[in-house]
């Protein structure tokens, strides 16, 4: 299903604004990191968090740059597999940046050691971590709890990235197919399975089906993973622009309430 003309002009809108961000977010950054004493939470900073937002920054141009939101043809798999890397990078970086900000935390406030002291193993390190949760300022741990935070990381970012690193990783389907073009696509699918691959006239027949069904339907504007563990498919250029907008949000409250 394509967007409607509303949804494709806010998400263009949106996406025009997306290197200014990255620009004021970078001044953000380093302004910020003038108020840092301990050398490794600078390094944390600069060399995590902010070279983490160049690569969500151009995951997003990349991503933009080969599949239009506006976008109705196929894209030639090549392309398709490009626009799936990113993605990729996009998720992973996304939770390496809040695992930074948890590192920049804990060394700044010298938090790094044995649990029976008092302080923080590395496992408990992050953002997202409750046990870094526990020394954050109050306004910051109610804001990472609240409601719209604590659900987009827990049942969306963080189950997607978990299957993306350890079970089925995010995949941008080929093609969205009405009732008639899937049943074309089966009965491709079902002459496919009778095929010889030790046969050379098999192996030719087999790319002549191939190319029939990649011509079936239009192109897929969602994303998912499996569809078989808590994954629901979701519209993938509105949810990345939505997520870097999260993504802002949540470092000028973790500057603004160190």
């Amino acid at each position: 299903m394509a967007y409607t003309e509303d949804n494709l002009k806010e998400i263009n809108e949106k996406y025009a604004e997306i290197n200014h961000i990255h620009d004021k977010l970078l001044r953000q950054l380093m302004s910020f990191q003038q108020r840092l004493k301990n050398e490794k939470a600078r390094e944390y900073l600069k060399q995590g968090v902010g070279r983490r937002l160049k690569t969500l920054t151009r995951c997003i141009n990349n991503i933009f740059t080969i599949f239009p939101a506006d976008r109705v043809e196929h894209l030639l798999p090549e392309y398709l597999t490009d626009v799936t890397i990113n993605l990729h990078a996009f998720f992973i970086n996304i939770a390496g940046l809040f695992d930074n900000l948890g590192w920049v935390f804990v060394y700044e406030n010298d938090l790094l050691g044995k649990t029976e002291d008092g302080k923080i193993d590395k496992k408990g390190v992050g953002l997202f971590n409750r046990r870094t949760q526990d020394h954050l300022k109050i306004e910051l741990k109610n804001y990472l709890n609240s409601d719209p935070i604590k659900s987009w990381n827990e049942d969306y970012s963080k189950n997607y990235r978990d299957s993306l690193a350890h079970r089925i990783p995010l995949y941008v389907p080929p093609s969205v197919l009405n009732k008639s073009e899937e049943n074309e696509f089966k009965d491709l699918e079902g002459q496919i399975q009778t095929l010889d691959f030790w046969n050379p006239a098999d192996i030719t027949k087999y790319d002549e089906l191939c190319k029939r069904q990649e011509k079936l339907g239009k192109a897929s504007l969602f994303f998912a993973h499996s569809l078989n563990e808590d994954s629901r498919p979701v519209y993938f250029h509105a949810q990345i622009i939505a997520d870097y907008l999260t993504v802002e949000e949540i470092i000028y409250k973790f500057c603004g309430n160190f």
